[in-house]
């Protein structure tokens, strides 16, 4: 298995150098664009190229090419995830065993360490300080691996909740600011206080869903942490004494009790907060 020159490409958010076998050899004049004398780099990404974000991707490599024309030239493909998130991800985890892979990958960040612990993707370049304060620590924390940085990424994201002013003032609640946010209890007190204005409005006073698969880790785990719970052990080993602790089932039964007392519906109901129920 032979590795890639490690290179990170000025531009692109979120760029991850990788071990190479097999490597697709491409000659100028193969792709548009590419000249004799340059260094051919191919990228992956997981978008689509006509939406947003795929197009902050094709900017930044034409960016990249244009700084950098007779020397670098980055071609890059997009490949989407599909609804399940397979695809992208299926064609990089087969590629691990057939060969092919690209210089540039962009991946989940969950994936980030069984990656670099197999040695599929190599450790980026050493960051100055500069370079490491335009990210947020989370991101850094992410794409670090036994001490070394590996990843990127382009964009952080959270988990909140949306509401309907009009429905709150109707209830006369009022909504915290950050510095004081509603207590479990409060909420639930809250969802209680919503529920005979949301039976007139054929609705309920929360939409929430418990989707399968890594969706329900991504919504709710902020809840179990903010529990002074976790999923796993620190060392990602243990899960017996973490993920069924008393802390964790106390998380459970709240949520047990918001479906009981009919606040949120069983099953999803299409367009419930969009239509005001």
């Amino acid at each position: 298995m032979k590795k890639t020159k490690l290179i990170l490409l000025a531009g692109l958010a979120m760029a991850v150098s990788m071990t190479g076998c097999q490597k697709k050899e491409v000659k100028p004049g193969d792709v548009a664009g590419y000249d004799e004398g340059e260094q051919y780099l191919s990228i992956w990404v997981h978008s689509i190229e006509d939406t947003p974000e795929g197009q902050v991707y094709r900017e930044s490599v034409d960016s990249f090419n244009e700084k950098y024309n007779g020397k670098y030239f980055a071609d890059i493909e997009f490949i989407p995830r599909n609804d399940s998130g397979g695809g992208y991800s299926d064609k990089v985890n087969s590629s691990v065993l057939s060969g092919g892979l690209p210089d540039v990958l962009t991946l989940d960040g969950p994936n980030v360490a069984a990656y670099a612990e197999n040695g599929i993707i190599q450790p980026l370049a050493d960051l100055t300080e500069e370079e490491r304060g335009e990210y947020l620590e989370s991101i850094l924390e992410q794409g670090t691996y036994d001490d070394k940085l590996y990843a990127l990424g382009v964009m952080e994201s959270s988990v909140g909740l949306y509401y309907n002013k009009d429905i709150l003032e109707e209830a006369g609640i009022e909504v915290p600011d950050a510095d004081h946010p509603w207590t479990r209890t409060e909420f639930m007190d809250i969802l209680a206080k919503l529920k005979p204005i949301m039976d007139e409005k054929k609705g309920y006073p929360i939409d929430m869903t418990f989707p399968v698969g890594e969706a329900s880790i991504y919504y709710y785990a902020p809840f179990i942490w903010a529990n002074g719970g976790n999923l796993v052990s620190d060392d990602g080993m243990t899960v017996d004494g973490y993920f069924n602790s008393e802390k964790n089932v106390e998380v459970m039964n709240y949520f047990h009790q918001i479906v009981e007392n009919k606040y949120m519906s069983e099953a999803p109901v299409e367009k419930l907060f969009e239509s005001g129920r």
